[in-house]
């Protein structure tokens, strides 16, 4: 029986002293983000205060953007983080603990990439399923496996819903695109909030994986097709 609440829990140890801990609680149903008790939300968070291109959301009845309410923690406690600067990174879920060396830039990168899945955003949801199965730091190509597989499982049970679905794969194609706009809005709302750069440079690196995807459609997956040969010739 599933609990009702998943937690990851991020810890980031940096070399110039800084350390922040960041628990990221999500309901077990809905994969959304449940946001701690906090206070007034500040000015950059209002939708209409940088509306990415293509959102579908609507000013006039929402007056918060949900994917930058879920950055506000973020913000607050990793501002002044420089993304050179080196940590020790531990991410705690209920499957395992993940440890490593790296930068600010690219710890943050992936705590970006949890949060904004979990968001609520409608152009971010179709992450969720791989926020469910969160793997920190994943490589170029296991981010290209698991978003194609996703998205792929996704059209098996649209296909015994009796709905269409998108074995071509254009729909993810469409939604990275779409997600290129988003990671550039936040950019620009987080751009001038802050003394350092992390969170900035680390919606730099998301960005280039939702460019990655689309170009890696175009090219039918191949460069992780040879992954596959034991279904080309069973048997052998």
């Amino acid at each position: 029986m599933q609990t009702s609440a998943i937690t990851i829990r991020y810890s980031l140890e940096c070399d110039d002293g800084h350390y922040f801990e960041f628990p990221v609680v999500l309901d077990s149903h809905t994969l959304e983000h449940l946001f701690p008790e906090q206070g007034p939300s500040p000015e950059w968070t209002r939708l209409k205060a940088g509306q990415c291109e293509g959102c579908p959301l609507d000013a006039e009845s929402l007056a918060r953007c949900p994917l930058a309410l879920s950055l506000v923690k973020l913000v607050e406690q990793s501002g002044e983080i420089l993304s050179y600067t080196n940590v020790t990174a531990s991410v705690e879920s209920p499957e395992r603990t993940v440890r490593k060396s790296t930068t600010a830039q690219k710890a943050v990168s992936s705590l970006l990439g949890l949060l904004m899945a979990t968001s609520g955003c409608p152009l971010t949801a179709f992450l969720k399923p791989m926020a469910r199965f969160h793997l920190p730091f994943s490589t170029r190509e296991e981010s290209i496996f698991r978003a194609a597989t996703a998205y792929l499982l996704a059209q098996y049970f649209l296909y015994h819903r009796g709905k269409p679905y998108d074995i071509d794969m254009s729909g993810l194609k469409d939604a990275y695109t779409k997600l290129q706009a988003v990671n550039a809005g936040m950019a620009k709302r987080l751009r001038y909030l802050s003394e350092g750069d992390a969170n900035v440079n680390a919606i730099a690196l998301l960005d280039l994986l939702a460019q990655d995807i689309p170009a890696a459609i175009e090219e039918r997956l191949s460069e992780i097709e040879y992954l596959f040969a034991p279904y080309f010739n069973p048997g052998h």
